[in-house]
């Protein structure tokens, strides 16, 4: 997938804050259904504000999950090497969720 950024400028955050919120219904059927989503705050400890405010469905959640381990073990490896890199890659992975709602 091509993601076009246009003029979206980074933003830096030092930390990031995590809350889960669950929601439980019956259906038609009686049974019980169960979803939740998980909010990503992220912020700037310097001016000790929210820089962005994400919240992930579960399915998502699980994809960055993944999506940030590899990067992790990348990173870590490319760290470790005494090589200088080749060249600087800009690199971007998608979850590949979809909107549903």
């Amino acid at each position: 997938m091509e993601i076009d950024l246009g003029d979206q400028p980074p933003i830096f955050a030092h930390e990031v804050a995590i809350s889960t919120i669950f929601r439980a219904e019956k259906t038609k059927r009686g049974k019980l259904k169960k979803e939740s989503c998980t909010e990503l705050i992220f912020l700037d400890g310097i001016r000790k504000k929210a820089v962005a405010r994400i919240v992930l469905p579960f399915g998502t959640l699980k994809s960055l999950s993944k999506v940030i381990e590899d990067n992790v073990k990348k990173i870590k490896k490319e760290i470790q090497s005494k090589e200088f890199p080749k060249k600087l890659k800009v690199e971007s992975k998608s979850t590949n969720a979809s909107y549903l709602g």
